[in-house]
């Protein structure tokens, strides 16, 4: 493999099962990599929107915030995401994303191991 290069605004966008609009960057599972521990997507979640309930069994998600704001309830707690903002989200936890702002919500969902089918449930 000499280089990978993948562009999220030229890309396939697909709906996740947790309605999130999803461009899947790198997933070994898809790529030839020289790594396997992790996926990237580039996420988006439309103003007055959100995601549904979901949890991931084995994996653990970072999301990094590129743009807009809304909340994230993670087991019923609340965190503000805004631009810039980088929360853990460990293995297990139930989660969902509201956007009640007039801005579409932007972010990467960097999930080790890599993200699986099989290892999400919707709640």
């Amino acid at each position: 493999m000499k280089y990978f290069i993948r562009n999220f605004e030229t890309e396939a966008r697909f709906t996740s099962r947790d309605l999130c609009r999803i461009v899947e960057l790198i997933n070994p599972a898809n790529d030839i990599l020289p790594f396997d521990s992790f996926s990237i997507s580039h996420a988006t979640i439309s103003p007055h929107s959100n995601s549904i309930p979901h949890k991931l069994v084995k994996s653990t998600e970072i999301y990094i915030v590129l743009e807009g704001e809304a909340t994230l309830y993670l087991n019923q707690e609340r965190v503000e995401l805004k631009k810039g903002t980088t929360v853990i989200i460990p293995a297990s936890t139930e989660q969902h994303v509201v956007n009640n702002s007039d801005k579409t919500l932007e972010f990467l969902c960097i999930v080790t191991p890599p993200w699986r089918a099989d290892d999400e449930i919707i709640l």
